[in-house]
């Protein structure tokens, strides 16, 4: 019984740090495996197996594969057709967009296309005049709805049929969902059509008024006798000392790259920008005076710097970290010049500020610094998709190969594993992909995640935890037939998705559900089935990554989704209990 105590401690202890954010998920996996091992509940080899298991492997493949569609620009070019058909009409504008987002989202990851059209439609709005708050909600919705069309719309699906064999199941078909999942998308797609008119119209503001920010911009000169003379500009870090933002230097007539590692001259002159408060405080400071007669600065100009928008990913190296901590200034040669938490400005300390999953960042520097860092995909840019990066002239070579894979293992000839990494090794060969993008594009805490969680899914069936849970629940609601029990296995796995991961709520709930079914002589198919379709109906809070990305760019509240969700979220449990005892006999 100690046991059994201790892995539903586990489970609590996991809830609830998944909801309040104050550990990355990846060390709670890491953490419940060490705790595993300590009290000899598993041994190493059981504690590492998730490591191992082919769940991982393919869901780390198709972020590869995913990733070589974005690096062509495939869904740049979905974007563009999307303009060209609308015809300027814009209820058949949304109406393409939430069809276009359902069917990339069958065969991409959720989250990643909500990351690839959400720019998309924020142009499209601001084109069509039309606000962002009511398109870009249903647009989120759109791809957890198209997730539940094939095996690998979303990882969840992948989770769940990689288990099966542990229960003496064969894997799901890669279209084994479609007859429950296509209806769910049919019926979501008309209500997200007629009901986001209940959606708040709030307005996108400009940039400049968002961040209630006033820059100006002034030439500096460095005096001989100035201590910034020798020092590099990371060293003199202008940012600090005097909250100005350095945008281009010019020696000897000549524009110089203002590179961490380049150091000051005498006679340099500086372009730098900041609130007028901090420019005044240049003439009290020794060593550096306004230039205002100097001309070789004004050759920068036709050089300008860029600021952009973007929104902190979910797999981002600066979640959980401040700026300074990361020393995102050193590294990547560009300033973020203000933050936004969900509509709140915080610019105070800002680089002792730790940032967050959803925090909007402005972000300014030269071309040629921000292309290389946006192009990591840990930032999403909230305005264009164009990156000088893109390979449109082998889109057409990436979108072959996506479909070789998707072929091959629908039709059983090679594995679901071997054909992702067939197809991973073919975007390296053609040169679609570098492998230094492809391991740039992984959700490595995510697998870490899955790994940590098949792990302590395998200690609850070996403690016997799950059959314990199992014989609770069938006590509860075994009285009350098989459909009973199926609506309750759906809503406890929604309402684990609230505070968990999808990926997570499906490990923690699935053992206990196959077991009920067990139990209770139901065909455990059904089980599995209605998990995997129950962890894909995020549908109530912004906590689902995918609805994470629009929360600030659509300016919603957090009950904006309890009252546009909770629609969606009966419709998805209505259809599931309805269909999945009927497409897999009880």
């Amino acid at each position: 019984m100690f046991e059994i105590s201790l892995v539903l401690t586990l489970m609590l202890v996991v809830m609830v740090l998944f909801s309040i954010e104050a550990v990355s998920v990846d060390l709670v996996a890491i953490g419940i495996l060490v705790v595993l091992l300590f009290t000899r509940i598993l041994t190493p080899a059981e504690a590492l197996a998730g490591f191992g298991n082919e769940v991982v492997i393919i869901i780390g493949g198709l972020f590869v594969l995913t990733a070589g569609l974005r690096r062509t620009g495939v869904v740049d070019q979905v974007g563009h057709w999307l303009q060209q058909r609308s015809g300027g009409h814009p209820g058949r504008l949304i109406a393409l967009l939430l069809l276009a987002v359902l069917a990339v989202s069958g065969f991409m990851n959720n989250t990643t296309t909500t990351a690839v059209f959400v720019p998309v439609a924020l142009g499209l709005s601001r084109r069509y005049g039309l606000a962002p708050s009511k398109i870009l909600m249903p647009l989120a919705f759109a791809s957890i709805l198209g997730g539940t069309l094939t095996l690998i719309g979303t990882s969840t699906n992948v989770i769940v049929s990689g288990l099966l064999p542990r229960y003496g199941l064969p894997p799901l078909g890669m279209f084994e969902l479609t007859p429950v999942g296509l209806p769910l998308a049919a019926l979501g797609f008309v209500y997200l059509l007629l009901a986001r008119r209940w959606l708040p119209a709030n307005p996108e503001t400009e940039l400049a008024q968002q961040y209630h920010i006033r820059e100006y911009t002034t030439e500096v000169v460095v005096l001989p006798d100035s201590p910034l003379v020798g020092q590099t500009i990371a060293q003199a870090d202008l940012g600090r000392t005097l909250d100005l933002n350095l945008i281009a230097m010019v020696r000897h007539g000549e524009p110089v790259m203002p590179a961490p590692a380049q150091q000051f001259s005498a006679g340099d002159v500086l372009l730098v920008d900041g609130p007028l408060e901090n420019l005044v405080k240049i003439r009290d400071t020794r060593g550096i005076e306004i230039h205002a007669e100097a001309k070789a600065a004004s050759a920068m100009l036709d050089q300008p710097t860029s600021m952009v928008e973007a929104m902190v990913m979910p797999r981002s190296e600066l979640v959980g970290r401040s700026l300074k901590e990361a020393r995102f200034r050193q590294r990547y040669g560009v300033n973020v010049i203000a933050l936004n938490r969900h509509a709140e400005p915080l610019r105070e300390k800002l680089g002792r500020t730790r940032i967050r999953v959803g925090d909007v960042l402005l972000i300014q520097g030269r071309q040629e610094a921000l292309d290389p860092l946006l192009a990591r995909r840990e930032l999403m840019v909230l305005g264009s998709t164009e990156f000088a990066s893109l390979l449109p002239k082998r889109a057409l070579l990436a979108s072959g190969i996506f479909a070789l894979v998707i072929v091959l293992a629908t039709s059983g000839i090679v594995a679901m594993p071997g054909a992702v990494l067939m197809g991973a090794l073919l975007l390296f060969l053609t040169k679609c992909l570098t492998p230094e993008e492809a391991y740039g594009s992984i959700d490595w805490r995510m697998l870490v995640l899955i790994a940590g969680m098949i792990g302590y899914g395998q200690a609850m069936e070996k403690t016997g935890c799950a059959a314990f849970l199992a014989q609770h629940v069938l006590a509860l609601m075994g009285g009350f037939g098989p459909t009973a029990l199926i609506a309750s296995f759906y809503l406890l796995t929604v309402a684990l998705t609230q505070p968990m991961s999808n990926q997570a709520a499906a490990l923690v709930v699935l053992p206990v559900a196959m077991r009920a079914a067990l139990e209770a002589g139901i065909n455990p198919r059904v089980m599995a089935m209605t998990v995997a379709l129950a962890a894909s109906s995020s549908f109530l809070t912004p906590l689902e990554p995918s609805c994470l990305l629009v929360y600030g760019p659509g300016r919603y509240r957090f009950f904006d989704f309890v009252r546009f969700g909770s629609g969606l979220t009966l419709i998805a449990f209505l259809l599931t209990v309805l269909l999945v005892p009927w497409i897999w006999p009880l």
